[in-house]
């Protein structure tokens, strides 16, 4: 039995005329008789008798078509339950990202793209090779990252470079040097602000002259500031002044102590607007860095 089969009966059976249920169903009339006819054989019964030109339903064709009903109902909410699902689905849009300066820009951006395109946009924060791995299972749309990755599959568009700074005792010579080498730093004794990328920590920790410690904290980092116990590498987002100002700041932009931050997204993601998104995407965040 197919459903095929139960369609034409139906249509029959409420017409009463095989030629109007074709018409209705836009097959050829032999098509429909010969899908009733199969559907008897299957049952052994008659589902039909004939009246002039019409036909009407016997008792069997009278059961059949009650459960014949339910069947196609059932069938039409479960496709209808999938195709809104689907719909859903087109709608929402997963974004990973690091974390960085990108969190305190994304928020206005992801309002932004809800505004504007009326999408309903899923932020969830991810270490590097997470988002790499997140975009390759299909478990997010987009990856706000600094990874890089030479996949084919993958398109990445550069955003903007996330840079350090290195606050210090304003008297120490150290922090008055134009553009000093990293190898100087290396010295120092060192404190470093999260978040500071893995691979960036490991190799201060690695070549550092004296022990590198980590702090999650800007008020823990400006109480070693306050009372000089050495020097601390923070993100450019992060803002460790204070009214009564006792040290100074400096870039780091001139040594390799810097990050690109990327966009990046599967190219085959078949996604409605998904170059609208895109779009905003890179035109806000690229603005809103500039002043971050």
């Amino acid at each position: 039995m197919e459903l095929k089969q139960l369609k034409y009966f139906v249509e029959v059976a409420k017409r009463e005329h095989i030629s109007e249920a074709a018409l209705e169903l836009n097959v050829a009339q032999s098509a429909v008789s010969r899908h009733i006819h199969n559907l008897e054989n299957e049952l052994e019964t008659s589902l039909f008798y004939r009246r002039g030109r019409n036909v009407f339903l016997t008792a069997e064709g009278k059961q059949l078509l009650a459960y014949a009903q339910q069947i196609l109902e059932q069938v039409d909410h479960t496709l209808s339950q999938f195709q809104t699902q689907v719909q859903q689905q087109q709608s929402v849009f997963t974004i990973g990202y690091v974390n960085g300066s990108i969190g305190q820009i994304l928020p206005q951006v992801l309002q932004t793209i809800e505004n504007e395109l009326s999408l309903s946009l899923i932020p969830t924060l991810l270490d590097d090779n997470e988002t790499l791995q997140a975009l390759q299972a299909q478990e997010i749309d987009f990856a706000l990252t600094t990874a890089t990755t030479s996949d084919p599959t993958f398109e990445t568009v550069p955003l903007f470079e996330e840079t350090y700074v290195l606050y210090g005792d304003m008297h120490a010579p150290f922090m008055n040097v134009p553009n000093p080498p990293l190898s100087h730093l290396l010295k120092q004794p060192l404190y470093l602000l999260e978040p500071i990328p893995a691979d960036f920590k490991t190799h201060l920790m690695t070549h550092a002259d004296k022990p590198v410690r980590v702090l999650n904290d800007a008020q823990f980092a400006r109480f070693i500031l306050r009372n000089q116990k050495g020097f601390v590498l923070a993100p450019a987002f992060i803002n460790l002044y204070s009214q009564n100002q006792q040290w100074k700041k400096i870039s780091l932009s001139h040594t390799d102590f810097k990050k690109t931050l990327r966009l990046i997204y599967r190219r085959d993601l078949q996604k409605p607007l998904r170059q609208e998104v895109i779009n905003i995407i890179m035109t806000h965040i690229q603005q809103r860095s500039i002043y971050h």
